[in-house]
């Protein structure tokens, strides 16, 4: 494994990162739009070093948490962050292809579904130096569709699932989640500034919901307010 740096996300809570498998402020947005509630069993999807499930845990040391990740190497740095914060138990860590069913994960095990995933189809242009950053950038082992179809099948009925990604993506994403009785509820854009075109989505869906989308007012990256209290100290480093 890569030398490994530890991310200090407060209240005593680390992220164990390395060159490969690190994180980024859409993770952060992602965990801030999602806010689970404080009951809700909790599993995030292509969880790479655990960012979003380390966040939850961060603010709720109760939270019922499980990351699957299909990477070794990404769920061995989600044990060290949990092993540097003194929290080994506080994230259930299954190595897993989302697109299998596993023993260890039930359906309509869980109230809530995060995924921050590869954001790229497979041959769009998008180069990938090496086969591990393949797997997290592009759609080799996790496309929109499969995605929704492991996220109904792990929901319960009127679960939620959250998610980021690119806004040219927006309609393909939106076409996998109804396909798959994943009904859009919720819709944020993020953008840069006020004059610049959105660079990210954040939208929540709802297993069985009846239709209803609300878009709510884009994220401006340059509002100072929102910046500190979404991203904390990492908002000096955007």
């Amino acid at each position: 494994m890569d030398s490994i740096h530890y991310e200090d996300l407060g209240c005593g809570v680390f992220a164990a990162t390395n060159a490969t498998h690190t994180f980024g402020t859409d993770a952060l947005l992602l965990a801030d739009f999602a806010a689970p509630k404080r009951r809700e069993r909790v599993c995030d999807l292509c969880s790479g070093c655990g960012i979003v499930p380390l966040l939850f845990l961060r603010n709720n040391p109760e939270q019922n948490l499980t990351a699957v990740e299909i990477q070794k190497e990404a769920c061995a740095l989600i044990a060290e962050g949990l092993k540097k914060s003194n929290k080994t138990d506080g994230i259930r860590i299954v190595n897993a292809d989302l697109r299998d069913r596993q023993e260890q994960l039930q359906s309509g095990e869980f109230d809530l579904i995060t995924v921050n995933p590869p954001y790229f189809k497979v041959g769009s242009g998008y180069a990938c130096q090496t086969p591990a950053l393949q797997l997290i950038r592009s759609e080799v082992c996790c496309t929109v569709e499969e995605l929704a179809q492991s996220a109904f099948r792990l929901l319960r009925s009127g679960g939620r699932l959250c998610l980021c990604h690119r806004p040219e993506r927006l309609t393909d994403v939106i076409a996998a989640l109804r396909a798959n009785r994943l009904e859009p509820k919720r819709l944020r854009f993020v953008i840069s500034d006020s004059d610049a075109a959105p660079w990210l989505f954040l939208l929540e869906a709802r297993a069985d919901a009846a239709s209803g989308l609300i878009i709510e007012k884009p994220l401006n990256m340059k509002d100072k307010e929102e910046q500190k209290r979404i991203l904390g100290a990492y908002a000096e480093k955007e």
